[in-house]
């Protein structure tokens, strides 16, 4: 993520990585963190750092931003009625999975690629602005892959680099196989010989979530193998 000068990655293991240098956390001789040893702000706004997840082993990183909004009525006096409005990011970090999950709440007024244009309302737009990519989710993730041409942010370039496509993976009668999948899907039913995890195992595990989010639990589950995969809080984000 950059913002203005600013860089911040968080890797697979939740390691912290800001404007290139790798944070470690600073602890006594007993193992307890020293309070104020990691980084509260980037690029001068509140930065937490919180372990989540049923067994806190998730981490999870959240970004507050702030944008000052003037809403004021017409014939009022200037600056009348200056409101507030949050935005959030969080990054969600899954060590047991190798998973990252990342939730913006508010509306970013300049914001563009796979975050979405906030005039755009529902539609997901193009790298020209204009043409509708919201019928494919494959589509539109491949349309906002970095170009060769373009600023890095991660500190390593690990493949696949454009103008190699993504890789990802879905299950071939229990087995995993690369795709063109924007999502690890399981393309089985799950009750094969080969299966890890049934998918009665799965909907169980995945039962307090609703639509979408439990669709997405329950593929996820079964392709990891791992139940504990539905304990990750993204799915309720």
């Amino acid at each position: 993520m950059g913002i203005g000068n600013n860089m911040l990655e968080v890797q697979e293991d939740g390691t912290l990585i800001m404007d290139g240098n790798r944070i470690v956390e600073s602890h006594s001789g007993d193992g307890k963190q020293i309070d104020g040893s990691y980084p509260t702000e980037f690029a001068t706004y509140s930065f937490i750092k919180n372990m989540t997840g049923k067994k806190k082993k998730i981490t999870q990183y959240v970004l507050k931003l702030t944008d000052t909004i003037i809403d004021r009525a017409e014939g009022e006096s200037s600056g009348s009625n200056i409101a507030n409005k949050s935005i959030t990011i969080t990054i969600h970090s899954n060590p047991r999975t190798h998973m990252l999950f990342v939730k913006i709440d508010g509306d970013v007024h300049d914001s563009i690629g796979l975050l979405g244009e906030p005039l755009a309302g529902n539609r997901l737009l193009g790298r020209d602005g204009v043409t509708d990519m919201s019928y494919d989710w494959n589509e539109y993730g491949e349309e906002w892959q970095v170009r060769d041409m373009e600023p890095k942010l991660f500190q390593e370039n690990r493949a696949p680099q454009y103008p190699d496509p993504c890789i990802y993976y879905a299950s071939d009668g229990g087995h995993l196989k690369k795709t063109h999948n924007l999502r690890r899907r399981l393309l089985a039913d799950g009750e094969g010989e080969n299966s890890i995890v049934t998918m009665e195992a799965a909907n169980n595990a995945c039962a307090e979530y609703l639509g979408v989010k439990k669709e997405n639990c329950v593929h996820d589950v079964m392709v990891m193998g791992d139940l504990e995969v539905a304990e990750d809080p993204s799915y309720n984000g």
